[in-house]
């Protein structure tokens, strides 16, 4: 078993593949319209995202107070400046990166619909 992609419900889709491509540089992998519903897959080499457009009367999720998936987390090469990028382009970015063990720094966003992100650098 190996993984595949993780899926986003998303209030304004196109804001979520603008976030994912314009904040954390990843590139529109496919376009696909399932039982009249559009799905963009987000992504590159090593990881996919598949970001769905949410249904009319979807509420938003609470990571942070809900049972369950709490976010998920990617390795990046410099989180130093990918916070900076991001902040510079109104994302919402929770911490500053720190030190949680020796070896990495890390840090959280959260995308347009809330999805927690982990930002972690091997250090």
């Amino acid at each position: 078993m190996k993984w595949y992609h993780v899926g986003i419900k998303a209030a304004a889709s196109e804001a979520s593949v603008q976030f994912y491509r314009d904040i954390l540089g990843l590139e529109v992998i496919d376009r696909v319209e399932i039982w009249g519903k559009q799905f963009v897959f987000v992504g590159n080499d090593a990881i996919s995202i598949e970001i769905e457009q949410a249904n009319p009367g979807d509420t938003q999720s609470d990571p942070s107070s809900m049972t369950g998936l709490n976010h998920f987390s990617l390795i990046v090469e410099d989180i130093r400046e990918l916070v900076s990028q991001a902040r510079e382009k109104g994302a919402c970015v929770l911490m500053d990166p720190f030190h949680p063990r020796p070896d990495r720094l890390t840090t959280f966003l959260r995308d347009p619909d809330g999805v927690m992100i982990q930002l972690i650098q091997f250090v």
